[in-house]
């Protein structure tokens, strides 16, 4: 069942023609050999959920994926063209306009690029025997797909655009090929509004750019490098973690924005004038939000990414499956819980304690990715808005299924993973679709509340007692809707939780002007050294006294 030394290699290749055939992409868009049908890729709406870039070209070289021209107006309210713009059309209620600012001088994302050339960088180009900062498998993480719609197999190091800022701009708002000049297009008449604020998504996407305010198109873009998305070449073998790429921590939507460097600032926060002002109906048909006394922003947002993050990993094990079912080899070990190996052996264990869901000692799914998802799906079947009680239904179900086809036999049965895991698919497919056309609030602040002490329960409960990370994430879960909701927690307790779990995965001071000192990898050890001597019962008090209060 040993993976050989070209099996991570080979399985990027076969997962990209894989989930074309199987799924035709998590955008939702029909599969073509060479990425997204050409026809959807216009026609095909963000309101469908399409998270695509919009109309490209399959050549490298034609895509705007700079940040020079971002820059002019996104350095500094006070800086350059932005001065004009908040003069003159008060671009500051609809923008915080420090965007790039932000972004190069304390996001880490900016400096995905330079990751790959430091000594981790070159330590892994000498274990896996080819250079990470021009490998594409590398790159469509860590840089700009210039040629988001050639399979992986096809693309070069000049499909990307290594040299502009690491994980820039256009990663997530769209390669600019049409929407640059347009979003800044002045008025016809004088003393108007920007055009570009009062465009529906449909027609901003049209033009290629991504629809971030809608949360299920952000959190399918977030998760499909921070799990992973197959058809886009974005996987993380074993053969790369154990070269020495960093494991990647559990992801979770809502905290991970609280744990930004924010170069933006929610349609609910009081400084963003242009949002209070709007109509109702414009507020969830152009930007998908509801005023804060309708609808928990954070909450949408940490239900909406706890499933789909439990769809990207199902879409993983899925080409997995399909892959390992065609060439005969069992499946990538970084489909299963690392900590199922890579734990320190401990007497009393609370992994005995909790039980097994097969033989014991085979590796099972990743506790802290499912948790999350069942404790919405849960959640959501006491919520009749826009339907989404009938599309929670049937959950506990496929999840077990799927968990239990990942330990019929050591490190799953492809054939048994390849059906239950389209079943989820499917199923998170289907309340993803209510997440995002349903223009009812679902999350009240009654609901939020509901689903912020459920968060709390399943933090102390037996299967998070046996895996920190799932502790972990939920704990960040309950401390980010807390915060939204106003409610204090103990510092005391916080302290001491802080010396348990970190409680967050980024926290301030942000600064990237010291990487060369203090490189990303080095921030690593310490939550690897928390998680090693995770002690159930010391979290349990400690988080226990944040939950009660006392």
């Amino acid at each position: 069942m040993r993976l050989d030394a070209n099996r991570a290699r080979v399985l990027v290749a076969l997962t990209v023609a894989a989930s074309s055939l199987v799924l035709g992409l998590a955008s939702g868009s029909r599969a073509t050999p060479g990425g997204q049908d050409k026809a959807d890729a216009k026609a095909a709406p963000s309101g469908g959920c399409n998270p695509g870039k919009g109309p490209t070209k399959d050549t490298a070289g034609d895509i705007s994926a700079g940040i020079q021209a971002c820059e002019l107006c996104h350095i500094g309210s006070t800086k350059g063209q932005a001065a004009k713009f908040l003069k003159v059309y008060q671009s500051d209620e609809f923008v915080l306009l420090n965007e790039s600012e932000t972004w190069v001088n304390s996001d880490i994302h900016s400096q995905a690029m330079k990751c790959l050339t430091q000594p981790l960088g070159k330590q892994m180009s000498a274990n896996l025997k080819y250079n990470v900062a021009e490998a594409p498998q590398c790159l469509a993480c860590h840089s700009v797909d210039k040629s988001p719609t050639k399979p992986l197999a096809e693309k070069k190091y000049k499909d990307f655009a290594t040299a502009d800022g690491g994980v820039n701009c256009t990663v997530c708002h769209g390669l600019y090929e049409r929407w640059q000049s347009d979003h800044y297009k002045t008025p016809d008449q004088e003393g108007q509004p920007l055009p570009w604020r009062s465009k529906a998504p449909d027609y901003k996407w049209d033009r290629g750019m991504v629809d971030l305010r809608n949360p299920v198109i952000k959190a399918k873009l977030c998760v499909s490098c921070h799990i992973g998305n197959a058809s886009e070449g974005k996987v993380v073998t074993h053969e790369m973690y154990a070269a020495g790429h960093p494991p990647l921590p559990p992801f979770e939507i809502a905290s991970y924005m609280e744990g930004e460097p924010k170069h933006w600032a929610y349609p609910t926060d009081p400084r963003m004038k242009f949002f209070a002002g709007l109509p109702a109906e414009e507020r969830w048909s152009k930007f998908h939000f509801h005023v804060e006394k309708d609808e928990s922003y954070l909450s949408r947002h940490y239900a909406v990414g706890a499933i789909a993050a439990l769809r990207a990993e199902a879409e993983l094990l899925l080409v997995d499956a399909e892959a390992a079912a065609k060439g005969g080899e069992g499946m990538d070990f970084a489909r299963f819980d690392c900590y199922a190996c890579h734990h320190d052996l401990k007497y009393p264990s609370e992994r005995q304690k909790r039980g097994y869901e097969g033989p014991p000692g085979r590796p099972t799914l990743r506790t802290a990715t499912g948790i999350p998802a069942a404790i919405v799906a849960k959640h959501a079947e006491g919520i009749e808005a826009g339907g989404l009680k009938a599309k929670a239904t049937g959950f506990d179900e496929k999840w077990t299924a799927l968990r239990k086809a990942a330990t019929s036999r050591p490190f799953g049965h492809p054939a048994q993973v390849k059906e239950t895991a389209k079943n989820v698919v499917d199923w998170c497919d289907a309340f993803l679709a209510v997440q995002c056309d349903s223009a009812a609030p679902l999350y009240s602040p009654e609901q939020a509340k509901r689903l912020r002490d459920m968060i709390g329960e399943a933090a102390t409960g037996p299967q998070s007692l046996a895996d920190a990370e799932a502790a972990m994430v939920l704990a960040w879960g309950y401390m980010t809707l807390s915060k939204e909701a106003r409610v204090n927690l103990p510092e005391g307790k916080l302290k001491s939780l802080s010396g348990i779990i970190p409680l967050n995965v980024r926290v301030e001071p942000y600064s990237v002007k010291g990487m060369d000192a203090s490189p990303v990898p080095a921030q690593f050890p310490p939550r690897m050294k928390a998680i090693n001597a995770f002690d159930s019962a010391l979290f349990k008090e400690a988080f226990s006294g944040l939950t009660s209060g006392k």
